[in-house]
């Protein structure tokens, strides 16, 4: 597979030229006929990247004494709250942002040749996406509490309070989209795309996806799984769509109806200042136990009925992507 079908957008014809001719000896183990190979492109993006993380995160955000208790209440199990959501999100998204930068101008490519291009962003697919995530996330709730395994409860916010935490978790969802969705379905994606093709890379990066939130606390293999299903959907809609628009809103959104209005924890978090007094109560295998929604069986059902249906509104073009 060529790297423009690794998006399902294609180059401008100045990019889509081979840049190398020779492959022969050592430098045939780094460079390819179109430039550095995929494998070590990629390892120099995590190189970047976890440089940037060290510099800033390790010996800068760690020795501002708010930014260190914010840290500190995340990993004691605590109602994660806005403000972490607000600096961790926009920090992580920020270095992710800078790395894949950075390589597009080592490879003289275009930033939204990775997927997020910026003249599209918070376009019609995004807010298709949060229509889709929402939806999602109803039908899914409401399946739960049509067998017996959740209930409503009381409003747990009213008046001022209700608006900033709506308005704030809001904001604070659209950065958990925007970040994830850029350090694994954007330059990650393509790039390993490039060297063994879209859906394997797709499944090994959602993989990867996957057990990243294994290191959240009330996570299960079971979640994990949902995880993976998330991403692989995430990369069927990266390659009918052409860009990650549509599956950075549909992450927000089912993160935020999952967090805020229907208040259950979301891959074993639970949030500070949510709607509803909601509770689970029945087997895990019907309410996801301290997973949340993602590790009942209701995630997998929907999920399937999200891919049919995606697969039949967003029909392929003929070059393999949406405009």
């Amino acid at each position: 597979m060529t790297e423009p079908e690794a998006t399902g957008a294609a180059l401008p014809a100045s990019q889509d030229v081979p840049t190398s001719t020779g492959s022969g000896g050592i430098r045939g183990i780094f460079v390819g006929p179109r430039g550095i190979r995929p494998g070590w492109r990629l390892l120099i993006f995590v190189a970047i990247l976890a440089a940037l993380q060290f510099i800033v995160v390790q010996n800068g955000m760690r020795r501002i004494p708010a930014a260190r208790e914010l840290i500190r209440q995340a990993q004691s199990g605590a109602p994660m709250g806005p403000d972490f959501q607000f600096l961790f999100e926009t920090t992580a998204l920020t270095l992710t942002s800078l790395a894949i930068w950075i390589m597009s101008r080592i490879e003289r490519r275009p930033f939204g040749t990775y997927g997020v291009p910026l003249q599209s962003a918070f376009g019609k697919l995004f807010w298709q996406g949060v229509i889709w995530g929402l939806a999602f996330e109803t039908l899914e709730i409401f399946g739960i509490y049509a067998l017996g395994g959740y209930s409503f409860g009381s409003i747990a916010l009213a008046g001022p309070t209700l608006l900033k935490y709506a308005i704030a978790w809001a904001i604070g969802f659209v950065l958990v989209g925007l970040f994830e969705e850029s350090l694994f379905r954007s330059y990650a994606q393509y790039t390993l795309a490039s060297g063994i093709g879209f859906w394997p890379a797709a499944f090994l990066i959602s993989g990867l996806f996957g057990a990243t939130h294994l290191l959240n606390q009330g996570e299960g293999w079971v979640g994990a799984l949902s995880v993976f299903c998330f991403g692989i959907f995430g990369c069927f809609t990266l390659r009918r769509t052409g860009n990650l628009w549509f599956v950075i809103g549909f992450h927000a959104a089912t993160d935020y109806a999952e967090s805020f209005i229907y208040s259950t924890p979301d891959s074993g978090l639970l949030v500070r200042g949510h709607l509803l007094n909601s509770t689970f109560h029945g087997p895990t295998w019907l309410t996801g136990g301290t997973i949340g929604p993602e590790g009942s069986v209701m995630d997998f059902v929907v999920f399937a009925l999200a891919f049919a249906l995606f697969a039949r509104v967003y029909r392929p073009k003929e070059n393999g992507a949406r405009a």
